[in-house]
């Protein structure tokens, strides 16, 4: 008996749960944020519903902040996991998007503005208030903090970098956030990778990148959560590739002749999930950090796979797949060999982010 109790422990410990936050609408322009528990299959609706934006968990997992359609503009909203409590934070511009949340939970990141004035926002949840950072950089996006200072040390140490090098050594004084931000003269607009603090922007090295030479875009930078790497999307090379920062370089992880982004680190800081049209339609891929190598998650010919996201012990890959039709959101195993159905709305699900914590607050 007691082995048969062992063996029914250990199946039921390999069912995946905890919760998952994602959109879910009838149309695009009605998606609205929705809580899913990802054992019992309950699910909650706590976004305002008027074009709501992938939701953000707060790294404690009691908060979620997105975006949400305003009267004017777009503002980004922060909600309890159970609804219980929501506050639309007060901006200084009409267009604000893609929050992130510091490493303390403390403050939460987002651009605000458009037309290539983007600025780097950061609301203080104690105080309520919003802060313009990056001094007076314009076009900057999509921020990301850092967990410590590990990668600045890291950058000051490697051979390529000027020694000493005095805007590095100027952003270690604070919470520092990593974006992408546009570069280059009206005509011939790029983006590159910006250090961001309260004063300054600074940009990211170009003797740390791919190429010390040419002229290559660099955007979405994903920071490991042990803060040793940086993973970021560059055109170097030809087509749109996963490069990785570790150590003293920059290497192109998923090099493939098919388009490959959206970087997602799991929380050992050892895998990135992404997506590529390696499969001849959009897949769900995985890349071992310290070797480079790639294996599938979720690809076929027939449908498309796409923004996954890890759940906290790594065992399990949320994603959205299409293949009954409409996008539904489903898990599977890291090897792609067990994929279970979470949703089955008539509409569209999107956006899937799995809570930080395991537990129900």
């Amino acid at each position: 008996m007691g082995v048969w109790l062992c063996l029914l422990s250990a199946f039921v410990a390999a069912e995946p749960s905890g919760w998952i936050a994602y959109l879910a609408g009838s149309e695009p322009g009605s998606l609205c944020v929705h809580v899913l528990d990802v054992a019992g299959k309950s699910d909650t609706r706590i976004g305002p519903g008027d074009c709501d934006g992938a939701p953000v968990w707060s790294p404690d997992g009691a908060w979620l902040a997105f975006n949400t359609k305003k009267p004017e503009g777009m503002g980004i909203v922060l909600v309890k996991q159970g609804g219980t409590d929501t506050c639309l934070i007060s901006h200084a511009n009409e267009w604000n998007a893609y929050p992130q949340w510091s490493p303390d939970g403390r403050m939460l990141a987002y651009e605000g503005g458009e037309d290539f004035a983007q600025r780097i926002m950061v609301y203080d949840v104690d105080a309520k208030t919003e802060t313009a950072w990056g001094g007076d950089a314009k076009g900057l996006m999509r921020p990301m903090w850092l967990p410590n200072f590990r990668l600045l040390f890291t950058l000051n140490a490697d051979p390529h970098v000027k020694s000493g090098n005095a805007a590095l050594d100027r952003i270690k004084a604070g919470p520092v956030i990593v974006a992408s931000g546009v570069a280059g003269h009206p005509n011939s607009l790029s983006t590159g990778l910006f250090f961001v603090t309260a004063e300054t922007a600074v940009p990211f090295p170009q003797e740390a990148l791919p190429s010390a030479t040419g002229e290559y875009a660099e955007w979405m930078a994903r920071p490991s959560p042990n803060g040793l790497r940086l993973a970021f999307e560059s055109n170097d090379g030809g087509d749109r590739e996963i490069f990785c920062y570790t150590r003293d370089r920059a290497v192109d992880m998923s090099n493939h002749r098919a388009g490959d982004w959206n970087p997602v680190w799991s929380a050992d800081s050892h895998w990135l999930a992404f997506e590529s049209f390696r499969g001849g339609r959009r897949g769900v891929y995985r890349i071992f950090a310290d070797t480079a190598r790639v294996s599938t998650i979720a690809s076929s010919p027939d449908y498309d796979d796409w923004a996954p996201t890890w759940s906290p012990d790594g065992k399990w890959i949320a994603y959205v797949s299409n293949r009954t039709g409409d996008p539904e959101i489903y898990v599977s195993d890291p090897t792609g060999e067990r994929a279970i159905r979470l949703t089955e709305h008539p509409g569209l699900d999107y956006a899937p982010a799995w809570r930080p914590k395991g537990d129900k607050p």
